[in-house]
């Protein structure tokens, strides 16, 4: 994995751990932690470089989690979260197997987990700024595809894996009431990489994918609707222009507070 790469990893890792060793002491004051369990589809589409940017194709991910999210106090939370991810990326070209591969199989499942922190950093009136970080990681499983058309035994086997590590301020227009429209807009970091490994008799060759995303700044459009006391449904639409295009975001899903 690059520097930058565990830059960005370290520094969000930070963030999200900072924000838990504050439980305990946060927990222990007269203001008790509330709880929110939810679950989320998530959406993800990417123009991603590799080859050192002499190509490119497109990475897509559906994504469904079960979150946990904890008030320690009013205006701080921190999110945790996990689930499945499929993870599609196809248009990716291994040329230095034994056997060229185009990379055409569809969605790979993968464990995905991540972190999040939410802090208010300004109220005033029906407008709201808080910051918001978030990192997700997904680990795939591995795949195994056999070769076909040869006088002896083959297959290719691989495994993707990626990150998503985002940070900038949230602005929320609280007029009215249980509905609470809100535009994001963060510093959105994709990073990947595709391993695989192929064996033909007795060849064998392995080659490494390194993804990285076009764009880098996202803007999010998005939703808070509380349906009773207890339960709050979201959805979220974001963007990620590049030279030459935009990419996108999705996400629906819903918190019940307990």
């Amino acid at each position: 994995m690059r520097k930058r790469t565990r830059g960005v990893m370290s520094a969000l890792t930070l963030v999200c751990a900072c924000g838990l060793a504050g439980l305990p002491v946060l927990q222990a004051s007269s203001s008790p932690s509330k709880f929110q369990t939810g679950l989320s589809y998530d959406r993800l589409s990417r123009t991603v470089t590799w080859d050192a940017g002499a190509h490119q194709s497109r990475a897509k991910a559906d994504i469904f989690t079960v979150r946990e999210a904890i008030q320690l106090k009013p205006g701080l939370a921190v999110e945790l979260l996990a689930g499945l991810s499929l993870s599609n990326f196809n248009g990716l070209v291994f040329r230095n197997l034994p056997v060229s591969l185009d990379y055409e199989a569809g969605g790979a499942k993968g464990l995905l987990l991540g972190c999040g922190v939410r802090a208010r950093l300004l109220g005033d009136g029906d407008f709201e700024i808080e910051g918001i970080g978030r990192f997700v990681y997904s680990l795939g499983f591995n795949g195994t595809w056999p070769l076909q058309g040869f006088a002896v035994e083959g297959n290719s086997r691989g495994r993707p894996s990626w990150l998503v590590a985002s940070l900038g301020p949230r602005i929320s227009y609280r007029f009215f009431g249980g509905f609470v429209p809100y535009a994001t807009i963060s510093a959105s970091f994709f990073s990947g990489s595709f391993v695989m490994d192929q064996t033909l008799g007795d060849l064998t060759g392995h080659e490494a994918k390194t993804l990285k995303s076009k764009g880098l700044l996202e803007v999010a459009l998005g939703a808070d609707y509380r349906v009773g006391e207890r339960l709050t449904l979201r959805a979220e639409a974001g963007f990620l222009p590049y030279p030459g295009g935009v990419d996108g975001s999705a996400s629906v899903g819903f918190l019940y507070r307990f």
